[in-house]
């Protein structure tokens, strides 16, 4: 038996040689199961990223968005431009200086980002979407993706340095909302003051600055953990100027105030007396003085808070307006002061940490040639140059950054000192982006659909500083963008008159109908005017059905409305063709979408939501059943309240009553029935907006305006949430 075992082994190894194969049994062959039951490999999410070959890499080292987006693929740097008025997004070779590329949105865009593993993201600010796209060659359109629902009007743009969050401001549904940028899942939402635009993530990526359209504030918002928004607080960016105190001579005595802005008829020669106050009283010139005593203290609200840029060392620079709306206690001859200049530029700071903002005392001698309409801003990094878009001036401004860094001491003066140069491009820049491997920056300007490349700041190239006007010479080359679709002429025409920031055929001081009303809104201020302190109102949407015109009613039509006002501002005034072409303008103004039945669009993100947004559905259905509360409660006896709004929100019965809302300060006692209209969007209310939001209206207002003192505050804010909805 012990000699048998080695036997046994030898022919066991001589069965697992391959010389034994032949003789080993074939094991059977196992049977093939049905198709149904292979697993298939899983699809990715419909807003992943598909291809598997190179992708454009971002180049802004801040991460955020813009109306441009630059990126590189391939040895080239391609810009992505989101071109509003033609609701499609551009892929321009900057290298060649050709457009080579159209890609059809589903919206209107407003801001571009590309993501870190190349996709492309636009906000569509007219269908409260964002989309979701991919390049898959440098020479074709981008292939779509999908669409993700959003609050209403998307503008805003941004990536946390780790490039795993997607920061969004949402200005009509004022919010801020964060998504992961792996698959567009909803992480957050938190709700903001009004007219959220602009956002940037800080350094640390635990923060985000948000700019307000209106309002002077910047909002500094906590981002968790994940990037989801938990909290914010707000920054005031209104400031001080001191003002020069002009003592007359006797001779002078009349004209410390300017002229009224009424003229006098053609026939009538001027009298020596208007020759002088016309001489001696230049708002733009010298000063008309023979001696001064010490300068006033003048408070300037911020305004035009369309723009922020972050720098290397995480501060956050905010170029604004700083407008003076004039005292509330008094009237004036015109829309504020009229003292001096009513809006002029200013450049807030606020630190890294987002504890202050610094805005130094100002003054305004810079005149009509100041950046009233500032709408872009980027910064070049290693030469702390602060680069922004003027929009109704067509210019780009370079300033020195390190002037303006929290921290140092504050100087009195205008930011004209510290201007590197200015650049003119086409009409309407609305968008900027710097290149800093290449030493240039592309500005887009919207009106006329053309980039312009700029050389960097300090390293202008071929081009020169030109002194004194610091006007940068020479040809700039220039892109045109090759449109499918844009405004009409006339409508187009309106777009420029309404933006004409420094042409002084609208108002004296160069002021523009967009700094009053930006976007055809409102500014959320309350001007002095003759009548008393008045609040401005909203054009988008009520000029039709709504007259008769102004806080008292007392122009029948829009014509001589629109005179008034013009003879107010002081401006040499527009020809019948100028204004009809505004009219136009302001008339073809659609108010922001919602993401509505976006399950029946091609690419739409149909996914199960996420818990956070099945409870953001359950709190909409809750808001549903207030409204139709408020709305019953709104065209009840109860309230009264469509006694004078009639029908619906838009029409109103014409009529003037006086609720007992006059002042000491006004001259008339009753006031025409306003438009309800987007009215939870143009806070301040009354007509001197003594009431900042639409529940102090309703409690303070008792039963001098409907009857709403009754009502318990369940059906207050029932019927505050019905108008919020109108």
């Amino acid at each position: 038996m012990r000699a048998a075992a080695p036997t046994a082994v030898a022919l066991v190894l001589l069965a697992c040689t391959p010389g034994a194969r032949d003789a080993a049994p074939t094991p059977p062959t196992p049977p093939t199961p049905p198709a149904a039951a292979i697993a298939a490999p899983p699809s990715p999410p419909p807003c992943a990223r598909r291809g598997a070959g190179s992708a454009p890499a971002p180049l802004d080292p801040t991460h955020a968005g813009s109306g441009i987006a630059l990126a590189g693929l391939g040895g080239r740097t391609l810009a992505f431009v989101a071109d509003e008025d033609d609701a499609a997004l551009h892929t321009v070779d900057l290298d060649t200086r050709s457009a080579i590329a159209r890609t059809p949105l589903a919206g209107r865009p407003a801001q571009v980002i590309v993501l870190g593993d190349g996709r492309v993201v636009a906000s569509l600010r007219d269908r409260g979407l964002l989309e979701v796209l991919e390049p898959v060659d440098a020479g074709a359109a981008l292939a779509r993706r999908c669409l993700v629902p959003v609050a209403s009007e998307p503008v805003g743009l941004a990536m946390t340095p780790d490039r795993a969050t997607l920061l969004v401001a949402s200005r009509w549904g004022h919010a801020l909302t964060s998504f992961a940028t792996d698959d567009l899942r909803r992480l957050g939402e938190l709700p903001l003051a009004r007219d959220p635009s602009t956002v940037v993530a800080s350094a640390d990526g635990q923060r985000a600055f948000v700019s307000h359209a209106v309002g002077g504030r910047i909002s500094v918002v906590a981002l968790g953990e994940g990037g989801a928004p938990t909290g914010a607080r707000e920054l005031s960016t209104d400031g001080v100027e001191w003002r020069p105190r002009p003592i007359m001579s006797k001779k002078f005595m009349s004209i410390a105030l300017p002229p009224e802005p009424s003229r006098p008829p053609a026939s009538s020669a001027p009298t020596p007396g208007a020759s002088a106050r016309r001489a001696a009283f230049d708002p733009f010139g010298g000063a008309p003085v023979v001696e001064h005593r010490p300068a006033s203290r003048v408070a300037r609200r911020g305004s035009q808070g369309f723009a922020l840029a972050r720098a290397p060392g995480g501060a956050v620079f905010a170029p604004i307006a700083l407008v003076d709306p004039g005292p509330e206690t008094r009237g004036s001859g015109g829309y504020g002061g009229a003292r001096a200049q009513t809006v002029i530029e200013h450049i807030a700071v606020v630190d890294a940490a987002g504890e202050r903002a610094d805005v130094p005392p100002v003054s305004s001698s810079l005149g009509t040639l100041g950046c009233q309409l500032p709408r872009a801003a980027a910064i070049e990094p290693g030469e702390e140059v602060l680069l922004v878009t003027c929009l109704g001036r067509d210019e780009v401004i370079a300033y020195d950054a390190r002037a303006q860094i929290p921290g140092q001491p504050p100087r009195v003066g205008s930011v004209r000192d510290r201007e590197l140069f200015r650049a003119r491009v086409g009409a309407g820049p609305t968008a900027i982006a710097v290149d800093s491997a290449r030493r240039r920056a592309v500005v887009f300007s919207r009106f006329d659909g053309e980039l312009t490349i700029l050389p960097a700041a300090r390293d202008p190239g071929p081009t020169e500083h030109r002194a004194p006007g610091k006007e940068l010479a020479g040809e700039l080359p220039v892109v045109v963008l090759p449109r499918a679709s844009h405004l009409d002429e006339l409508r187009a025409e309106g777009q420029r008159l309404f933006h004409a920031a420094g042409d002084r055929r609208t108002a004296f001081d160069g002021r523009a109908c967009a700094s009053c009303h930006p976007d055809g809104r409102d500014d959320a201020l309350t001007w002095s005017t003759p009548e008393g302190p008045r609040q401005t109102p909203m054009l988008m949407g009520r000029l039709d059905g709504t007259a008769p015109y102004g806080w008292e009613g007392d122009k029948k039509d829009l014509e001589g409305h629109f005179a008034r006002t013009m003879s107010r501002l002081g401006g040499s005034g527009l020809r019948p063709g100028e204004r009809d072409a505004l009219f136009a303008y302001l008339r073809g103004m659609q108010p922001p979408g919602e993401a509505a039945a976006l399950a029946a669009e091609e690419h739409a993100v149909t996914a199960a939501p996420p818990p956070a947004a099945r409870g953001a559905a359950s709190d909409a259905a809750a808001r549903a059943d207030l409204i139709a509360r408020g709305d019953a409660l709104f065209h009840s006896s109860k309230a009264g309240c469509s006694s004078c709004h009639l029908g619906d929100e838009l029409t109103t019965d014409g009529a003037r009553h006086d609720v007992r809302s006059a002042t000491r300060f006004d001259a008339a006692r009753a006031f025409e029935t306003p438009s309800l209209r987007f009215v939870g969007r143009s806070a301040p209310y009354y007509h001197d907006g003594r009431y900042p939001t639409l529940l102090a209206l309703v409690e303070g207002v008792g039963d001098t305006m409907g009857r709403t003192a009754h009502l318990s505050a369940d059906d207050r804010r029932a019927l505050v949430t019905y108008l919020e909805s109108l």
